[in-house]
């Protein structure tokens, strides 16, 4: 997993995807209507939170296919509702086809407020359209006007197509995190 940050940068418009940048194989959207989670969206957010949590684990090995507490409605409820966390989906004709969640923090060793982006989705069926593109801008506006000095999201190496998606949105890589896994050297 690498860890990329952006420095706050001008923000375009959100929410509208271009048909000339849809691939011509790709059923052409329109409109997409990026918006604030409510609690009305509860549902089908940890709906898709848990489709996160699984591909998550199809991608790392020490991640379990089982919902965690961080697809709990609870947990997804309370960044919602917070002062300092935002909640926002993705929306194609009424239907809520992705979302965003992150916050405001200051680690202990950091200068500054940061923006973390905790998750970003969008369904298979409505990937590479500009969605995930029009969810982190929004992120970024509201970091923004948070005040944030920073903000970042964990990537995993292998998530070739988000590791593109942040880049081209000015992130950068700062660090990578190594991983020594006992059980596969134990049995050498």
């Amino acid at each position: 997993m690498l860890s990329v940050v952006c420095h706050a940068s001008p923000i375009l418009e959100v929410g509208f995807v271009s048909p000339s940048k849809v691939k011509q194989s790709d059923a052409t959207l329109v409109n997409v209507k990026i918006r604030h989670a409510d609690e009305r969206d509860l549902e089908e957010i940890v709906r898709l939170s848990k489709k996160l949590g699984r591909d998550e684990s199809a991608m790392d090995s020490m991640i379990s296919p089982l919902p965690s507490e961080f697809q709990s409605p609870s947990w997804i409820l309370k960044n919602i509702k917070g002062e300092n966390t935002v909640v926002f989906v993705a929306e194609v004709e009424g239907k809520i086809v992705g979302y965003s969640l992150g916050w405001v923090s200051q680690p202990w060793a950091y200068k500054g407020k940061r923006g973390y982006i905790c998750d970003c989705f969008v369904e298979k069926s409505y990937r590479r359209r500009g969605i995930g593109k029009a969810l982190v801008k929004a992120m970024l506006e509201w970091f923004m006007n948070k005040g944030v000095e920073c903000v970042e999201a964990d990537v995993y190496s292998n998530n070739v197509p988000s590791l593109k998606l942040f880049e081209k949105l000015g992130f950068e890589e700062i660090f990578k995190r190594l991983r020594f896994t006992v059980k596969s050297h134990k049995q050498q």
